[in-house]
């Protein structure tokens, strides 16, 4: 596995502790916990993406040589 994927793996951990607060008692700090959690994942997300997709390019133009 890479650093990225475990960030994003570290990151849905985060979320899901803070969505677990925010079920138990709802409040305006937990509701940002869990939006910034939501948009940290988001964000790890898109750099994976991004990553998954250059690594793909590249073994694709390695075949075609």
């Amino acid at each position: 596995m890479n650093d990225l994927h475990d960030r994003l793996v570290e990151a849905y951990l985060e979320y899901f502790k803070a969505n677990e607060a925010w079920e138990r008692k709802q409040s305006v700090r937990k509701y940002y916990a869990v939006q910034k959690c939501v948009r940290e994942i988001r964000d790890l997300a898109d750099l994976r993406n991004k990553e998954i997709r250059q690594q793909h390019q590249t073994k694709k133009d390695k075949e075609q040589t």
